[in-house]
């Protein structure tokens, strides 16, 4: 929502949430599609590296996820703070459709001889193996089940005690995460991948208030929010070079140790990009265009959840099993492109019959209650009769 030229409604983040979604969820693919490489079609060095660092930075898509998913868990949950009902809402949204597809996954695993044992089947279906192994197969679901526990204490601080309580969750979080790195530095390369990316959903809870408010900033903020973002996303890019220069003796070995500054780099190109992004689509939809592209978008964002877990797991199935030649890289595009259709397709028949199958579940109690009562009103009848 933009009310005038000088001014920028943060709102707007919440109005093109579904289709950042959508955004962060193809790059999220698209990172993960090592293959792809412009190398192959032109000699164009400008254009080769381009890509290149445009894929390469696509796990960036993480934090603008989490970062999302903390707005809207602060617009649900301030308006029923219920920490019982917010739970039930939430895992409802998350769970059937993750074991569903984590069952069908890692059945097919076991069945292939490619499981340790029922107690790690169970432990994968479940989630919690990522936790106990650090196995990232599904690794974002674990995290996100997980923020969803603590989110009402995250909530709680933050709405008391506003920017400071942000800040001070950050820091013991932060605290925490080289603490962790310091007394248990095997964990630390296990968990790093998610406990570096809390902080953007933190940020996200503390930038709920402001957004669900409708606030305004000056229109030339968004420049400094241009800034943090290619300063930031330069850094990600360089990241290697810049750590080899610090650090003596850095080899790839050390990487895990030294990721962290990868990441929370990320994290706020990430943050600035979403608002960049908001207000890109909004600009775009007020002067009536790329109507298309959005409805695109925020179709994929519909099923964001469901791609991540589909997507990246069937199209490195799919490379396992053709192993294209790299004299051949139209196949890989038709490849990628094949898996990019055939997800999108699963993931709308997975949450068509989620939502059949939940529906059914809440319908069952009542019908049955509806049948007990029918067979002793007719039993009373007979009774009277008899």
């Amino acid at each position: 929502m933009i009310k005038s030229r000088r001014t920028f409604n943060l709102f707007t983040i919440s109005e093109a949430r579904n289709v950042i979604f959508g955004l962060a969820t193809l790059w999220i693919g698209l990172f993960h599609s090592d293959y792809l490489s412009l190398e192959r079609y032109t000699d164009n060095q400008f254009l080769i590296d381009l890509v290149k660092n445009f894929r390469g930075s696509g796990n960036i898509g993480v934090d603008m996820f989490l970062f999302l998913s903390g707005v809207g868990l602060f617009f649900s949950f301030s308006k029923d703070s219920r920490v019982g009902s917010f739970w039930k809402k939430r895992l409802m949204r998350v769970l059937p459709s993750a074991f569903l597809i984590a069952v069908v996954y890692f059945s097919l695993r076991y069945v292939h001889g490619r499981e340790s044992g029922l107690l790690a089947y169970f432990s994968r279906i479940t989630f919690t193996y990522f936790f106990i192994k650090g196995e990232r197969v599904f690794w974002f679901i674990s995290l996100i089940l997980a923020l969803y526990i603590v989110f009402p204490i995250f909530y709680k601080i933050i709405e008391k005690f506003r920017l400071w309580g942000m800040l001070g969750t950050i820091v013991v979080i932060v605290g925490l995460t080289f603490l962790c790195r310091a007394v248990a530095p095997g964990f630390y390369t296990m968990w790093e991948i998610a406990l570096c990316r809390v902080p953007s959903f933190v940020i996200g809870i503390w930038a709920g208030k402001f957004i669900k408010e409708k606030k305004e900033i000056n229109i030339n903020w968004l420049w400094a929010f241009f800034a943090l973002f290619v300063i930031f996303i330069t850094l990600v890019l360089n990241y290697t070079p810049i750590i080899k220069a610090l650090v003596p003796g850095y080899t790839k070995e050390q990487e895990p140790m030294y990721i962290f500054f990868y990441r929370y780099c990320g994290s706020i190109a990430a943050m600035a990009l979403v608002v960049l992004l908001s207000w890109i689509c909004t600009s775009i939809r007020h002067a009536g265009r790329g109507n298309v592209l959005r409805n695109f978008f925020e179709f994929v964002g519909m099923y964001s959840m469901e791609y991540y877990m589909i997507y990246l797991n069937l199209n490195h199935y799919l490379e396992r099993i053709y192993k294209i030649p790299a004299e051949h890289p139209e196949r890989q595009i038709m490849l990628y492109f094949g898996s990019f259709i055939a997800s999108l397709v699963l993931c709308a028949l997975t949450r068509k019959f989620c939502d059949f199958f939940m529906d059914y579940m809440q319908r069952k109690p009542k019908n049955y209650e509806e049948l007990r009562a029918a067979r002793k009103k007719k039993k009373a009848k007979d009774t009277v009769e008899g």
